[in-house]
C-alpha cells in the first residue's frame, strides 16, 4: 500500500527470504563465503546456529546461489524424520529408483553408487538439514554415518546443519559425540546490533528503490532495536507496519509513534499498559544518546529491559519498583549510606565481569538512568530481603559514572539452562519482563574485553 507513496519498486521488508535483498553486514557475508569455501573444500559436516528469525533460511538460499554448478544440493526440510527413513528421503531427493518397501542396504547401495558416479564427474553432493534442532539424535547419527562415505581422498557426501541454539544442547549428548567430532566448521548468526539495524533498514530501502533521505528517525530505530531483539524477521515485521502507519498518517518519516503503533500490533511483543507512554517518551528523549551507544550492544531477546520511571532521585520510588505497595516510600526517600547496597553490588559486579565466560548466558532484568539511583537502591534492598541479591549483577554501561545502570541475573553455561532459570524466576523479578542475553554482549556493553 505504501510503495508508491515512498517511491519504492518493491516491498523492502517482506519476511519471505528474498535473495535479492540479502544483507551482507553483521558478518552474514563473511559466513556465506566461509560456508561456500567449506563445501567446495570437501568438509564433512558444517553447522550454522541462530535464533528464530536470525536469517538462517536466507543464508541457506544464498548458499545455493553461491555454490558452483557442480555442487548438487539435497534439502531435508522435515526435522522429524526417523533414522530408518532418512536414507529414503535423500534418495528420493536425488531421484534414485527406489520405493518405500526397499530395505536400508539396498537404498544405501544405490546411494553410494550414485555418489561415486557424481564424484567421477567431478561433482559434489551436499545435504542441507533445516531445523536440525528438531531432528531425533538417532537420525543425526544416521546422517553422520553417511558422511563416512568417501574415496581415498574425498568425502562423497557433505552435510550442513542449520538449527536453533537447542541444536548445540542436543549435540552435547554422549550418544552423538561422534557427530560433534565430525563438525569441522561452526557458525553463529548473532542478532544485529544498533548501528547494524540502522544500516540494514537503509540497505533494504535502497534495494527496494528508495532514493530519498532517511525514512526512519533515530527514535523509531531505537524502538525497533529494543523490541526486535536484533532478529531480522522481527525487524522486517515492525518496519513494514511502521511504514504503513507513516503512510496512513501522511508522514514521509517514520517517527517513534509510528514505530510504537507497529510494535503494539506485533504478536511477539508483550507489553504492560503502563509501559506504553513511558517508552514512547523515553525513545524520543534518549534516542540520540542511546543510538550512539547501540553499536556496542548485542541484544538477545525481543522483550525490553524495563527502566526505572523517569523521576528525580528525591521523589518517591518508581512505580516499576513498587508495583505492589509504595506507601512507605511516598513518605520518605531511600537513604543512601556512604557504603550503600548499590555501590556494593557495583563493586562486586566488576569482579564478576572480570571472571565470567563470554560464552555464558545471563538474564537482563532492568535498566535505570543515573538519576534513578534511590529507586534502584530500594529495588536491591527488596531483592536482599527476598534472598535474590547474590544473583544480581549491577554495572554501568560503558563504565561511565554518568551512564545508565543495568541489572542482570545469574550466569548460565548454556542457553537451555538460562531458559529454565528465566521461566523459574520469582514473580518479583518476572514483573520487569526479563529476557536472555549473551554474556559477551554484557561485556561489550560494559566496555570490557571479551576474550
Amino acid at each position: 500500500m505504501y510503495l508508491n507513496y515512498f517511491g519504492l519498486a518493491r516491498a523492502p521488508y517482506r519476511i519471505t527470504p528474498d535473495t535479492e535483498l540479502f544483507y551482507g553486514g553483521a558478518e552474514r557475508g563473511d559466513i556465506l563465503d566461509a560456508l561456500a569455501y567449506a563445501i567446495v573444500s570437501g568438509e564433512a559436516i558444517t553447522k550454522v546456529v541462530g535464533e528464530v528469525g536470525s536469517g538462517k533460511t536466507m543464508l541457506c538460499r544464498m548458499l545455493e546461489h553461491k555454490l558452483p554448478d557442480n555442487v548438487e544440493i539435497v534439502y531435508l526440510a522435515n526435522p522429524s524424520l526417523p533414522p530408518e527413513n532418512v536414507l529414503h528421503a535423500i534418495a528420493l531427493e536425488l531421484d534414485l529408483p527406489i520405493n518405500a518397501e526397499d530395505n536400508r542396504l539396498h537404498v544405501m547401495k544405490l546411494l553410494q553408487d550414485y555418489l561415486l558416479q557424481r564424484h567421477s564427474e567431478n561433482c559434489q553432493v551436499v545435504v542441507f538439514v533445516e531445523e536440525a534442532q528438531g531432528m531425533p539424535l538417532a537420525t543425526l547419527e544416521e546422517i553422520r554415518l553417511l558422511s563416512n562415505l568417501e574415496t581415498q581422498h574425498h568425502k562423497l557426501l557433505q552435510v550442513v546443519l542449520f538449527g536453533q541454539p537447542e541444536l548445540d544442547d542436543g549435540l552435547k549428548a554422549r550418544s552423538v559425540r561422534q557427530i560433534k567430532e565430525r563438525i569441522t566448521n561452526s557458525f553463529y548468526l548473532a542478532p544485529l546490533r544498533g548501528v547494524e539495524i540502522r544500516d540494514y533498514l537503509a540497505f533494504r530501502l535502497h534495494l527496494a528503490g528508495f532514493r530519498g533521505t532517511s525514512v526512519f528517525s533515530a527514535a523509531a530505530t531505537w524502538l525497533i532495536t529494543r523490541f526486535s531483539g536484533g532478529l531480522m524477521r522481527r525487524i522486517n515485521i515492525i518496519a513494514d507496519k511502521a511504514m504503513l502507519a507513516a503512510f496512513s498518517s501522511g508522514s514521509r518519516v517514520v517517527t517513534a509513534r509510528h514505530a510504537w503503533s507497529a510494535i503494539r500490533d506485533c504478536e511477539f511483543v508483550r507489553l504492560n499498559r503502563w509501559l506504553r507512554p513511558l517508552l514512547v517518551t523515553a525513545a524520543i528523549s534518549v534516542a540520540a544518546l542511546a543510538f550512539g551507544a547501540l553499536n556496542q550492544l548485542s541484544i538477545g531477546e525481543p522483550l525490553p529491559a524495563q527502566s526505572v520511571a523517569m523521576t528525580p532521585v528525591k521523589q518517591k520510588t518508581s512505580e516499576l519498583f513498587s508495583h505492589e505497595t509504595t506507601a512507605q516510600n511516598d513518605q520518605q526517600e531511600v537513604s543512601l549510606e556512604p557504603e550503600n547496597i548499590l555501590e556494593h553490588r557495583l563493586a562486586l559486579t566488576q569482579n564478576w565481569l572480570a571472571e565470567v565466560k563470554p560464552k555464558y548466558f545471563t538474564i537482563q532484568v532492568l535498566w535505570a538512568q543515573p538519576d534513578e539511583q534511590s529507586a534502584l537502591e530500594a529495588f536491591l534492598r527488596e531483592a536482599e530481603q527476598n534472598k535474590e541479591l547474590d544473583q544480581l549483577f549491577v554495572y554501568r554501561a560503558g563504565g561511565d559514572v554518568a551512564g545508565p545502570i543495568n541489572v542482570v541475573f545469574g550466569e548460565f553455561s548454556s542457553y537451555a539452562l538460562a531458559k529454565v532459570a528465566l521461566e523459574s524466576l520469582p514473580q518479583s523479578l518476572k514483573h520487569y519482563q526479563p529476557f536472555l542475553r549473551n554474556v559477551s554482549s554484557v561485556l561489550a556493553e560494559a566496555k570490557l574485553k571479551a576474550s
